[in-house]
């Protein structure tokens, strides 16, 4: 699939997924700035983040995702459905929708959304990916380390492991 800068892109992001792979796999926060930049030239019409409402999101955070020109979406459970919902609401107004997260729950909205004339690029680390998400997406873009931000030592654990 070739890009191209005049395309107009919606990502959907499944926050709780794409946070806990990259923490589970290298221990670090997910880079979302560094995710965006990835995107390229293209027109990023929408951003949207899902995480459950019982999740902490912090002031800093949402003040740097409003920086982005993001959106914040918290469900009262996991974001499936509403990024679901978003998504096709969405799907005319957009040429490709990003779809952060490597679920197989989202794979009926793959298929909607090319049947709907969008190009579908699935972005997830490869080792929490479904492969039938990789192998049904236009487009599939694997997540490595470089967007994980390794979380500094506090100083009182620096301290104890330089006792050790």
């Amino acid at each position: 699939m070739s890009i191209l800068v005049y395309q107009k892109v919606g990502v959907f992001i499944d926050a709780e997924n794409i946070e806990l792979a990259g923490y589970n796999l290298y221990g670090g926060r997910f880079n979302y700035a560094m995710l965006i930049e990835e995107v390229g030239n293209r027109e990023v019409t929408r951003i949207i983040y899902y995480k459950p409402i019982h999740k902490n999101i912090s002031d800093d955070f949402r003040k740097f995702w409003e920086t982005l020109g993001g959106e914040i979406k918290q469900p009262v459970k996991n974001a499936d459905a509403w990024m679901t919902i978003d998504a096709v609401t969405l799907a005319d107004k957009l040429d490709v929708a990003v779809l952060v997260g490597g679920d197989k729950d989202y794979l009926p909205l793959l298929w909607y959304l090319k049947n709907r004339g969008c190009k579908v690029e699935v972005w997830s680390f490869p080792e929490t990916c479904a492969e039938v998400m990789k192998e049904a997406a236009d487009r599939y873009v694997p997540l490595d380390k470089r967007l994980v931000l390794k979380d500094k030592p506090s100083s009182k654990s620096s301290k104890k492991s330089k006792r050790s």
